[in-house]
């Protein structure tokens, strides 16, 4: 049995509550704001699943590891803070997981654009580009699944050597572009166009709930469990499956 705390208790907090398989996981503590860990931690989880902010990552990390908790780690937009983080971690000698995306079925799309990228690379014609549409009120842009699908097509396609993450202005033959839209309540769709004179080919994962993301999260808490190191879900995706 799994001893597991939540903190960021949202949307997806509570997404991940309710898929809980209570055979596998003890639930002993949901931390958001309002009940911050750092003043409210009485029993020591084995594993925490944290879905905060970009703005509390490294707060939230230096708590968790100080107390020797493990950590899968889905708050996005701190990549730029990841070699702290991950000093953090090793420092404190905890397993640390994180994602861009911990869904299932994005993870897959990601085999999937790798494979495609391997093919386009050898037909100069094609132009490749990432689009991603989320809801009003994600904080950050482009998205981490977006960044990630971009990479993997920058690694696999030679003729790629920089991303414009901006959307904007004109795009030299060397870049691929990042197309962000933020509207509504979508939960996540993203999607890798090739063009050429000829034809277009489109690949595209919808999200159609927070479930598959809260499943893959479970996934990884049951994985970096008595685990240590620093470790990328998208890494080891294959060896949980």
């Amino acid at each position: 049995m799994i001893k597991l705390a939540i903190v960021g208790y949202g949307k997806m907090g509570k997404e991940i509550e309710s898929l809980i398989d209570k055979d596998s996981f003890q639930l002993i503590g949901k931390y958001d704001i309002d009940n911050k860990i750092q003043d409210n931690l009485k029993d020591i989880p084995d594993v925490a699943i944290e879905f905060s902010t970009p703005s509390s990552i490294i707060e939230n990390v230096e708590f968790l590891a100080s107390k020797k908790i493990n950590i899968v780690c889905g708050t996005t937009g701190w990549y730029d803070k990841l070699e702290k983080i991950k000093e953090i971690a090793v420092k404190n000698n905890i397993g640390f997981i994180y994602a861009s995306n911990f869904s299932l079925g994005v993870n897959i799309f990601f085999q999937i654009v790798k494979q495609a990228a391997n093919v386009i690379d050898k037909y100069d014609s094609y132009d490749a580009a990432v689009q991603e549409i989320h809801h009003s009120q994600k904080a950050d842009r482009p998205s981490g699944t977006a960044l990630k699908t971009a990479e993997i097509l920058l690694e696999n396609i030679k003729r790629k050597k920089e991303l414009n993450k901006t959307g904007q202005g004109k795009i030299n033959p060397e870049q691929i572009d990042i197309n962000s839209l933020r509207i509504g309540n979508i939960f996540g769709n993203h999607k890798v166009i090739f063009d050429s004179v000829s034809d277009t080919l489109t690949i595209e994962h919808n999200a159609k709930s927070r479930h598959g993301f809260a499943e893959g999260a479970l996934l990884a808490a049951n994985y970096i469990h008595n685990k240590k190191g620093f470790y990328k879900f998208e890494e080891i995706f294959t060896n949980l499956i």
